[in-house]
């Protein structure tokens, strides 16, 4: 990461020469989540770790009163004057954009110059999430208004639901900041309570992108399933006889597995099936967190390969591309067990491995790729994590 942080740091003097020598840095990892897909934003569970890599940030002032931005991965500067009303523009600054909103920084003169560097957006590692992330961190400590990590976290899901129309949960902004080395976390999105799971042998996840990137504000499947969990929760609430004991739309976390399995076959076909998901992954969530903490690789890997198949089934995603990709890593030897990261439309598959087949394995996903038709519209590639520290602990 030094490195890295050096050719930053190189160029952010490039971009903004005025800058001075003195350029803060700050580091937000990716997520990956083996168990609790799709359950965030119904108040269920998720069981997540903190990748090895990770979005880079550098920073510093300027005396323009303006807010600048610089990728490594796009051209040119983005500047955002923070006197006017902010509202997305649908470029990647927009959570930039929504961080600014939110800080209230009308009220004192921002003046900063931010680059970033981050070479795996956009393929369901929640990139969106860690860069908000970095964002507040960065903002929050120029104004003066430091934030809290539990801040952090409600205030990067209201940039992406109010200010973006992101209908996500608060799985990926939890998972980034609670994550602990060695460990597998476990959020409780309706409680805000995280449980730590320590690893117990020797193992590491493989990731494999697929070579498809899509953001995730441009996939309307993804608010179309959210949508249909808070349908489902409403049958299930009419089908009990308790409409009226509640104020606040329904959510599936609002139930427990009994109450559906007393009324599953008088819900429609797709409220049973997304209820489905729910209820079934959150009693794999409670058996994968055991078998990890008791160091048995071979359970948890079945529960994420069946996590990856209720996904396909029951929740109705995962695209042709990703579904086979995590198949063939599911056959291969060394693999426990996979699954799809993300909302299933792009990205990458997640696979838990032992270490020692980890050569063998690249050279077959080698020779997997050579054989695809059609051939992705970008290079795939792969790297191992072991559960790395969240943003919290840097």
């Amino acid at each position: 990461m030094e490195s890295d942080w050096a050719a930053l740091k190189a160029t952010h003097h490039q971009v903004f020469p005025e800058a001075s020598h003195d350029v803060e840095r700050w580091f937000v990892p990716y997520r990956l989540r083996p168990l609790g897909a799709h359950l965030d934003h119904q108040q269920g569970h998720v069981a997540s770790i903190a990748a090895n890599r990770g979005i880079l940030f550098a920073y510093s002032p300027n005396v323009q009163s303006k807010v600048r931005v610089h990728s490594t991965g796009f051209q040119g500067v983005i500047t955002i004057d923070p006197a006017q009303v902010l509202k997305p523009e649908n470029d990647w600054a927009d959570y930039l954009r929504g961080a600014l909103h939110y800080l209230g920084h009308r009220e004192k003169p921002v003046g900063i110059d931010i680059s970033l560097h981050g070479t795996l957006g956009e393929v369901g590692l929640s990139s969106s999430a860690a860069v908000t992330l970095g964002y507040l961190h960065i903002l929050s400590l120029h104004l003066h208004r430091p934030l809290s990590i539990d801040q952090a976290v409600v205030l990067a899901k209201r940039i992406e639901n109010e200010f973006l129309g992101v209908q996500s949960g608060i799985g990926d902004q939890s998972a980034i900041a609670y994550a602990m080395a060695g460990h597998l976390s476990r959020y409780d999105c309706r409680k805000g309570q995280v449980t730590q799971f320590p690893q117990a042998v020797e193992s590491q996840f493989l990731v494999v992108y697929s070579g498809y990137r899509q953001a995730l504000t441009e996939d309307q499947l993804f608010n179309r399933r959210v949508a249909e969990c808070f349908l489902a929760a409403n049958e299930i609430e009419q089908a009990l006889g308790w409409q009226g004991i509640s104020a606040n739309p329904r959510v599936l976390g609002d139930f427990t597995a009994a109450d559906f399995e007393q009324v599953a076959s008088k819900l429609s076909l797709v409220s049973r099936r997304r209820a489905s998901h729910f209820f079934e992954e959150m009693a794999r969530i409670s058996a994968g967190c055991q078998a990890w903490g008791a160091g048995d690789l071979k359970t948890f890997g079945a529960l994420m390969t069946a996590s990856g198949e209720s996904s396909v089934k029951n929740y109705e995603t995962g695209t042709d591309t990703l579904i086979a990709l995590s198949r063939f890593l599911v056959e291969s030897e060394g693999v426990f067990g996979a699954r799809f990261s993300g909302a299933g439309s792009r990205g990458c598959v997640i696979a838990l491995i032992d270490p020692r087949h980890l050569d063998t394995l690249l050279n077959h996903l080698e020779a997997y790729f050579s054989d695809c038709s059609p051939v992705p519209p970008e290079a795939p590639w792969a790297f191992v994590t072991d559960s790395a520290s969240g943003a919290n602990g840097l």
